[in-house]
């Protein structure tokens, strides 16, 4: 039985093609451009055309989107796709056909990394068979928007959920954060985290702190096509105001993940994914970052023992649908209800 894992992004795709009982061994793996295709489909036909395979040799088809997943229909938030699991069965003619939240695929593949996929920002206090033993980990990430995702239980059994925690409202713990907050609120009135964790959110943090500084210190002309979160990333060791964003992007990051440290107690960790920390290693490994997230007053001894960690294996969400998708062929008699529920 072969299987066909993607995990659909507003900017690219990654596909992978492997055997249902050795998912580990990948046999074919690609990454596409997802604006280059006005939809799933002939994106799946390239990749299978690519691979030199044929969709009458696939038995699971199993996607990670991002964007509202239902039984049997996702319409995704960043790409103006909708994706039926009907139509796809009857194009390809691929009998079984599985969606999960991007976010609730990150989770599932915490379980898949090795410590080269992953750096410590915190080592937490480890339980050696808590971890083995797939305690409660959550994957956050920063991107396009702002991802929250948990997994739990056993090798055999993990169970992996997703929410809409990027939602959360911004709390500012400072005078700057406050003149933050006001500052959003002119904008989106309602000001979630995400509305600062995420690219558009780092552009956001740049043009407070152009508003703000006021010092004639910059030194680089925004770019005529538009500030971007990975100009802003780029220009921050000669642009003060980038690099005054970028501090406060991390320092809010950390009280952000702090909180999730306080909310679910995962014992497995905390890995922060999503393409944007993982472009400012320096600034995460920071104390801007370690300091924020330590700073929750009686309650800092208990997220000193949860261990962070920043994911560098950009492969996590294909990984994590893979291997769900995987165990469920071969122990389909099992499934729990909840379980059936984390496949659609």
């Amino acid at each position: 039985m072969k299987i066909i894992a993607a995990d659909v992004g507003g900017t690219k795709t990654r596909l992978i093609y492997a055997d249902a009982k050795e998912p580990q061994n990948v046999l074919y793996e690609a990454r596409y451009k997802s604006a280059e295709f006005d939809s799933f489909a002939p994106l799946l036909e390239t990749f299978l055309q690519d691979s030199g395979s044929s969709a009458s040799q696939v038995e699971t088809l199993a996607l990670a989107l991002p964007g509202l997943v239902s039984s049997d229909t996702a319409r995704l938030t960043n790409l103006p796709w909708v994706i039926k699991k009907q139509t796809l069965k009857d194009t390809f003619g691929i009998r079984n056909v599985t969606f999960m939240n991007d976010f609730q695929a990150s989770a599932f593949g915490t379980g898949n990394l090795c410590d080269k996929d992953r750096l410590v920002l915190n080592p937490g206090a480890e339980n050696t068979d808590m971890v083995n033993n797939n305690a409660t980990r959550v994957a956050v990430g920063a991107g396009t928007g702002l991802g929250v995702a948990w997994a739990e239980g056993h090798t055999n059994t993990t169970c992996a959920h997703d929410s809409e925690g990027g939602h959360i409202d911004f709390a500012p713990v400072d005078e700057t954060q406050v003149h933050l907050l006001q500052f959003l609120q002119k904008r989106f009135g309602h000001v979630s985290y995400e509305r600062i964790l995420s690219g558009e959110g780092l552009v956001s943090l740049y043009e407070f702190c152009t508003a703000s500084n006021g010092n004639g210190k910059e030194k680089t002309e925004p770019p005529e096509q538009g500030v971007t979160a990975a100009w802003v990333n780029k220009q921050s060791e000669s642009n003060a105001a980038a690099d005054k964003a970028l501090s406060l992007f991390v320092q809010i990051y950390g009280a952000y993940i702090g909180n999730i440290a306080l909310l679910f107690k995962p014992r497995g960790g905390i890995f922060i994914t999503g393409g944007i920390a993982a472009k400012m290693v320096n600034k995460m490994q920071s104390e801007d970052f370690i300091n924020a997230y330590l700073n929750k007053g009686r309650m800092r001894t208990l997220v000193e023992q949860i261990a962070v960690y920043l994911v560098t294996n950009e492969r996590i969400g294909v990984l994590g649908v893979m291997s769900e998708a995987a165990r469920l062929l071969q122990t389909p008699v099992q499934k729990t209800s909840a379980q059936q529920a984390s496949s659609q």
